[in-house]
């Protein structure tokens, strides 16, 4: 397992009812090509996830490491990952969920499959069919022309970012690159669809380029790219792959995984709390005698505190109190002189 830690100590209480939220939408997510969120829990200022291990690093990391040893991928590789990712993200479309950041740094290995992992204030649930998420958010090299022409975007971005993480896959480059940031931005927006090398078959570089289409109304859905004729050929390839993951074995994992993870985090020993026992253990006698009086000292400090904020809330409510009977009092005179001095008025004009 792993346990990430993200500190909120800067959001605000909304933002971090939003994140877990997402994390307890993101645990319900149960597919071979995706990470396995396990639990949540806020640890004073850290938000933590338990996560599935992935062994193999990030899919960034394999790319570089082909690059440098002048390898490439053969295309039955490329094609197999491609299939895994392209079969979670539809797993998560037709859960209406959007990922809005995809890119080989967020795709892990684990015993040579890939799987994609959630980012928290990244993935968003789509409330309807039409519905357009319409933040900025994502790295350049991966984002839409839509998103970054801030026209808002739906599913069909997603599309866009596996198709650069396949050409990714193909050329160990991205398929827009610049000097800097805008000429990146204009070639994704203005710039010509790129082409496959030749070593890899029309069939993928076609498939490639219709999710590289400008217009997000032309670029193929998921569920359409699965029922392409190469597609569905290679799929029946890799099949046995996943259907040696029997839905028992997931089960009896999942349910064993979880009650471990259960147990730790009912004994209440948190992350706070182990790294405070972890520099106490490192303490002389002598250093652990003064911080014993110094948490005296400031258990002390705390109730003194405590005391002066309860009796200044109660000087304040009887201050408050006071002040309103003086009011109704004077507010009493002013309204008697007030209509002695109408009686007085209404004598003289008789």
């Amino acid at each position: 397992k792993v346990l990430k830690e993200i500190s909120v100590g800067d959001l605000k209480p909304n933002e971090t009812v939003q994140a877990n939220l997402e994390a307890q939408l993101l645990s319900k997510l149960d597919h071979p090509a995706i990470v396995k969120f396990y639990t949540s829990f806020l640890e004073r200022d850290s938000f933590c996830i338990i996560t599935e291990y992935c062994e193999g690093r990030d899919l960034d990391c394999k790319i570089k490491e082909y690059k440098q040893a002048g390898k490439i991928f053969p295309e039955s590789q490329i094609v197999e990952w491609f299939l895994q990712l392209l079969l979670g993200v539809y797993y998560m479309h037709e859960r209406r969920i959007l990922h809005r950041d995809l890119k080989a740094k967020n795709i892990f290995m684990k015993n040579n499959l890939v799987k994609i992992v959630g980012d928290f204030g990244v993935s968003r649930l789509l409330m309807g069919s039409c519905d357009l998420a319409t933040t900025f958010t994502g790295t350049p090299y991966y984002m839409s022309p839509e998103a970054l022409t801030h026209q808002g975007y739906d599913s069909k971005s997603d599309i866009w970012s596996l198709a650069c993480i396949l050409y990714e896959m193909c050329c160990l480059d991205h398929v827009f690159t610049g000097h800097n940031f805008m000429s990146v931005v204009l070639k994704i927006v203005e710039g010509e669809t790129p082409s496959l090398p030749g070593r890899y078959s029309s069939e993928l570089n076609s498939i490639m380029q219709s999710m590289l289409n400008k217009s997000p109304s032309m670029r193929p859905s998921a569920a359409t790219i699965l029922k392409m004729p190469y597609i569905n050929e290679q799929l029946q390839n890799i099949k046995c792959k996943f259907s040696n993951l029997t839905i028992k074995d997931k089960t009896l994992n999942c349910q064993k995984e979880a009650v471990q993870i259960m147990n730790a985090l009912q004994k209440k020993v948190h992350l706070q709390t182990l790294r405070e026992l972890s520099e106490v253990q490192k303490m002389t006698p002598r250093e652990r005698m003064r911080l014993r009086k110094l948490q005296a000292a400031d258990e002390k400090a705390k109730k003194l505190k405590q005391l002066a904020e309860e009796k200044y809330q109660e000087n304040h409510k009887r201050m408050q109190e006071l002040r309103s009977r003086n009011f109704q009092r004077v507010s009493m005179d002013v309204l008697h002189k007030l209509c002695s001095f109408l009686f007085l008025q209404g004598k003289e004009s008789r």
